[in-house]
């Protein structure tokens, strides 16, 4: 799609919405995307339609990243509401963004526990192996030119703790619904990089560690049976005042995924506001020791191979929770700009961190 054709399928009243009266408030140029892309670096974020029809909002993210992630467009509940009946419409449009404005896109997520009702009342495996065929085939093969990254599965163990996650494709498949997943995704598009994507690998505590433990031996597994797994991702969510990030942990995790040839991403990095009352030694500026740290570790002792961050602005961010309650400090997750699209010292943190590498 060109730019005009673009623009044209576009309301005039969403591309010029607030445009008048904040024109003046466009941020300055943080520098970030020229760095990253003098050090041949993925640096991306977390995308959401409104965002592209904002010019506001997207010039932040032009400005800042090589690469987008679009949030919910590509997932199950989006591309297949109805078994075999896929609608691509919005994804499109989030591709053709990236394309405009000379952007990779990383595909977010193929194969998750949360799915369409109809997938989740599945209830055999021969069914449920087809359900998942025809899904990966159509979505990775519609955009083998445009996407080449993707979370094949997307957090196979439960939240905090090691356990593998109770979904339709393991109570049906069994453990070995994982290497279908690669091994689907990957005969449709052989030239993406396909990652496993996971929770706190990154943060400081006994389960924490026992989750990095899993995810190894699940790679070491897939790794055996010469299943096409790129990456892992670490989502790097962080709860200030309550998650430390763990820099020996995480680093000797890196490493030993480096040693089987397979890199990480640090797919989800953004901060919540919720937990600040925990730790009162924390300030606005500890953010930037946050996402400066989390990057350096994966560089030092892994391979990696990008860096997204989970959104760009909290003034078009989704909410951290429904009620944030009294006395919260903010209402939305920490990305790099403030409600005033103001740099927060998150910015500085990255570019340090992409600086040094």
């Amino acid at each position: 799609m060109n730019r005009r054709r673009f623009l044209a399928s576009i309301p005039l009243a969403l591309l010029y919405a607030n445009a008048g009266d904040v024109l003046a408030q466009v941020p300055p140029a943080s520098g970030l995307r020229a760095l990253a892309d003098s050090k041949a670096f993925r640096l991306g974020s977390a995308i959401d339609l409104q965002n592209i029809t904002d010019p506001i909002a997207s010039g932040i993210y032009t400005d800042n990243v090589n690469s987008v992630t679009p949030r919910n467009e590509l997932k199950w509940n989006a591309t297949e509401k109805r078994p075999g009946v896929f609608n691509f419409k919005s994804a499109d449009l989030m591709v053709a963004f990236a394309r405009k404005n000379n952007m990779r896109v990383y595909g977010h997520t193929l194969i998750w526990y949360r799915v369409p009702e109809w997938v989740s009342d599945i209830d055999d495996a021969k069914t449920i192996q087809a359900a998942m065929n025809r899904h990966i085939k159509q979505v990775v093969t519609r955009y083998k030119n445009s996407i080449d990254a993707w979370d094949v599965v997307n957090e196979p163990l439960e939240y905090d703790a090691p356990d593998m996650r109770d979904c339709v494709f393991r109570r049906l498949l069994g453990d070995d619904y994982i290497r279908m997943s690669f091994d689907m995704a990957h005969e449709a598009n052989p030239g993406a990089t396909l990652v496993l994507n996971e929770t706190h690998l990154e943060k400081k505590s006994d389960v924490f560690e026992q989750k990095r433990a899993r995810i190894l031996k699940i790679v070491e597994d897939l790794v055996a049976k010469k299943t096409p797994i790129g990456a892992v991702g670490l989502q790097s969510h962080f709860r200030p005042g309550l998650d430390r990030i763990d820099p020996e942990g995480m680093g000797r995790f890196c490493a030993a995924l480096k040693d089987m040839g397979v890199g990480v991403f640090i797919t989800e990095l953004d901060a919540s506001c919720h937990f600040l009352n925990r730790d009162k030694s924390f300030t606005p500026a500890s953010y930037a020791d946050i996402f400066s740290d989390v990057i350096t570790v994966a560089a030092e002792h892994g391979d990696l191979k990008g860096v997204t961050v989970w959104g760009m602005s909290e003034k078009y961010g989704e909410h951290d929770e429904k009620d944030a309650g009294p006395g919260a400090a903010c209402t939305k997750r920490v990305n790099l700009y403030d409600e005033n699209n103001a740099p927060r010292s998150a910015v500085d943190g990255i570019r340090r961190a992409i600086e040094a590498m």
